[in-house]
């Protein structure tokens, strides 16, 4: 009997008063080769690609020798390298990351303006342009596209979504010019907003496979509730486990959405702070948020709605509270103060956790033969080493993901001994979703060579 097959690209189909409505689905087995490693008709599983930020850098060693080295990066090299107390929240994920040390940004070598310098070049590998100061002396916007948005241009037509641009912490700085504002940017001129509220970005990501309330039926009807028709008649053709797969999809998807109907509203931006943050009125959900949007960002990929996203944890420059620390000073302010390296250096951990909560959810999303991780590729930074020194060298970096077998697994710390550029970091991930790629950044940033030690 020959095995049943579907398209990739299938999705679950039903009506709403005449509206037409689809949901859609994880890989199933009747998608996939025998092998579980690409699609029935050949083609490779998708690859993902993610940007992922917190500003103001990272604690030092020691406060009494600035120039120093910082509390993240593991002492030893090589894929044994012991998790430092900032890393340890990658405990389950470890197989999967890989500590890249000791490269400058060959596009800020200028050394023109502090956490401008960290952000843009390192996410972009372009030196930032200096805006006119209407008013403002330290404002820039970035001197070409972000990494994730090469990616886009790359791989962003084959889903729904090129890409998606989300926030958690929205206590960011809006004065000192889109640099500093936004992560994501097409060019120079087009920076994307980012989306602070967890029901935007479900909108954005899954606003066409709901149907709004409607006031003429007694309940609600969602999606899920009209296209069960259609769930059964692809139950009864498919295999026991993806009969299982199926069901668990649905049920994610419908929890998922209880958790966003039922988390507090995440209102608007709320207007720069001028000193340090003390109001406890007005503590973020830092953590919820962030959980969210995780599970929301690992649905999208698994239903392949998007396959390149950045996310802004905290703000450059930015004046976040970590208040579930018992802390009550902006994290910018903090940073600048050498008496705060400890509370910083807790801000971090705290910091790597909500990063190593979307690893695992990735790692938990069944992909074929492996996971989505595995075939994924995420880039995390900040703006400078360390805050109190606006140094960007040596900032901190994770690359996560084997990037579907084209990057090194299990993960690795390498540490450059001759200050390497930092675009190869950026070159090396970008051939994970792109193999064609030959270079990254532009002018005196740009590379040719991408970073060898995290290739496969």
């Amino acid at each position: 009997m020959k095995k049943f097959r579907l398209n990739r690209r299938t999705m679950l189909r039903g009506m709403v008063g005449g509206t037409a409505v689809a949901l859609a689905l994880p890989p199933l087995e009747a998608m996939l080769n025998a092998h579980g490693d690409a699609h029935a008709d050949g083609t490779e599983l998708p690859r993902r690609f993610v940007t992922w930020f917190f500003g103001n850098g990272v604690a030092l060693v020691s406060t009494n020798d600035p120039g120093g080295p910082l509390r993240f990066a593991p002492p030893n090299q090589g894929p044994d390298y012991e998790l430092t107390p900032q890393l340890a929240p990658l405990a389950n994920v470890k197989e999967y990351c890989s500590i890249l040390s000791g490269y400058d940004i060959a596009a800020a070598a200028q050394h023109r303006r502090g956490h401008h310098d960290g952000v843009a070049g390192f996410f972009s590998g372009y030196p930032f342009i200096e805006l006119p100061p209407n008013g403002g002396p330290y404002a820039s916007k970035f001197g070409g596209p972000s990494i994730d948005q090469v990616a886009a241009e790359a791989i962003g037509s084959q889903t729904f979504l090129p890409s998606i641009e989300l926030a958690i912490s929205k206590r960011i700085i809006t004065s000192e010019g889109p640099t500093l504002r936004y992560l994501s940017h097409r060019g120079p001129d087009q920076p994307l907003p980012q989306i602070f509220d967890p029901r935007e970005a479900w909108n954005r990501l899954f606003g066409s496979f709901t149907v709004p309330d409607d006031p003429n039926k007694p309940m609600r009807l969602t999606a899920l509730d009209a296209v069960q028709e259609d769930v059964k008649r692809l139950q009864a053709r498919v295999g026991a486990a993806d009969r299982h797969r199926l069901e668990a999809h649905l049920a994610s998807v419908a929890q998922l959405h209880k958790q966003i109907e039922a988390a507090a509203p995440s209102c608007s931006l709320p207007a720069e702070p001028t000193e340090a943050n003390q109001d406890f009125e007005g503590r973020e959900p830092l953590e919820e948020t962030n959980r969210i949007m995780s599970d929301l960002l690992a649905l999208a990929f698994a239903c392949d709605i998007t396959r390149v996203a950045s996310i802004q944890f905290t703000g450059s420059v930015g004046y976040t509270v970590f208040h579930m620390l018992d802390q009550n000073r902006g994290h910018h302010d903090m940073s600048h103060d050498s008496s705060e390296n400890e509370r910083i250096d807790a801000a971090t951990i705290f910091t790597v956790e909500q990063f190593a909560y979307l690893l695992e959810r990735l790692m938990g999303t069944e992909e074929g033969a492996t996971n989505v991780l595995y075939n994924s590729c995420l880039l995390l930074s900040s703006d400078a080493g360390s805050g109190l020194t606006h140094s960007v060298f040596d900032q901190p970096c994770i690359v996560a993901g084997a990037g579907g077998g084209r990057l090194v697994h299990p993960g690795v710390h390498y540490r450059s001994p001759n200050r390497e550029n930092n675009s190869d970091i950026l070159l090396a991930c970008l051939q994970s979703v792109d193999p064609t790629a030959t270079e990254a950044g532009g002018g005196i940033g740009r590379s040719t060579t991408p970073c060898s030690a995290i290739l496969a």
